[in-house]
């Protein structure tokens, strides 16, 4: 497999990617973790860029309202994570860019989303809190929540919120997949189930190990999924799990700042794709459920990772904080 860099573009401590696309529209959009810029690239127009946002930034995840130009992103998440003043706003697309509007302050929220309810009535919402509150940015005495809610678009403002009952301490890691989410922290991995049929949020914890992240794909072929982990918070360690989260394998402790992580299908069949942001700062191809990998690019120190497809081909999309670097690559799967 062969991956060609066709972008690099500098933006200061880039973290959050999204692809946005809709009503005959394709963009790129990457944003800074620090007070810096959100930028869009053009998928149709050779990756001619304009600024959603100049400064501010602290985004930490983007959504699209489904079916739109509109996206909901978190900023002010800073300094490190001692973000109080977290917000979350909306962008609106205008026909030639993007209007902003606050939704509202939600501190300490890291990850969030929002999907459309089985019934079609509406958008649930799902916000995680890294920490509830902090003294100092290396304070974890009082551990991050899992708000649920709903997203009214009209109001432009998230409605019904509460608290589930539990606490999660570093509350990092979470992953949209059919029907419920994934949520990791240093209690484990969890499962929420979203409401269907009358009933409420469901939560179940998978697994009782320390997690920062988690994504799945069939990269064993055998036509289940494989869950990969970065374990510990941040890392170093990496772990393969078949899809009753059984090891396959478990990696040394040779991946600090374990971040960018994706899975899916490349080519013929699915891989995953992992990076970290200390040490040797690599971007990697996991082509097996025993870790063995390929490099994409070196000392990049990526923090999070999309592949997308266009005209027939696939790219693979990275935020290469530790070299301020937005990086696309052009995907050649060979034989």
């Amino acid at each position: 497999m062969k991956f060609t860099k066709i972008l690099n573009d500098q933006l200061d401590h880039c973290y959050a990617v999204m692809r946005l696309q809709a009503q005959g529209r394709d963009f790129l959009v990457v944003a800074s973790e620090e007070n810096q810029a959100c930028n869009a690239y053009d998928l149709d127009n050779d990756f001619a860029k304009q600024t959603v946002w100049p400064d501010v930034g602290g985004t930490m995840t983007m959504v699209q309202i489904p079916g739109t130009l509109n996206f909901l992103a978190t900023q002010k998440f800073y300094p490190g994570f001692n973000s109080a003043a977290c917000r979350i706003v909306k962008e609106t697309w205008n026909g030639n860019g993007w209007d902003q509007t606050i939704v509202g302050d939600f501190p300490y929220i890291h990850r969030f989303d929002i999907f459309e309810k089985a019934d079609g009535t509406g958008l649930w919402y799902v916000g995680c809190s890294i920490s509830n509150s902090k003294k100092d940015t290396d304070d974890w005495s009082d551990p991050g929540k899992i708000w649920v809610g709903e997203y009214d678009d009209e109001k432009e403002e998230v409605v019904n919120q509460r608290a589930l009952d539990i606490r999660i301490e570093k509350n990092h890691g979470y992953k949209r997949m059919d029907g419920y989410s994934l949520i990791t922290g240093v209690e484990g991995i969890f499962k929420l189930t979203w409401p269907v049929d009358g009933k409420d949020w469901q939560l179940e914890k998978l697994v009782d190990r320390e997690t920062s992240d988690i994504f799945s794909a069939d990269v064993n072929g055998d036509g289940k999924v494989e869950y990969l982990a970065i374990e510990g918070f941040h890392g170093p360690y990496l772990r393969m799990m078949d899809d009753q989260f059984q090891t396959l394998a478990k990696s040394d402790a040779d991946t600090p700042f374990g971040h960018a992580i994706w899975g899916g299908k490349l080519g013929d069949r699915e891989y995953f794709i992992f990076g970290w942001r200390e040490g040797k700062q690599d971007l990697e191809l996991i082509t097996d459920d025993q870790l063995n990998a390929e490099l994409i690019d070196q000392q990049v120190g990526p923090s999070n990772v999309l592949v997308y497809e266009k005209g027939g081909k696939q790219y693979l999309l990275s935020a290469n904080r530790e070299a301020n670097q937005v990086a696309v690559y052009a995907i050649d799967p060979g034989n």
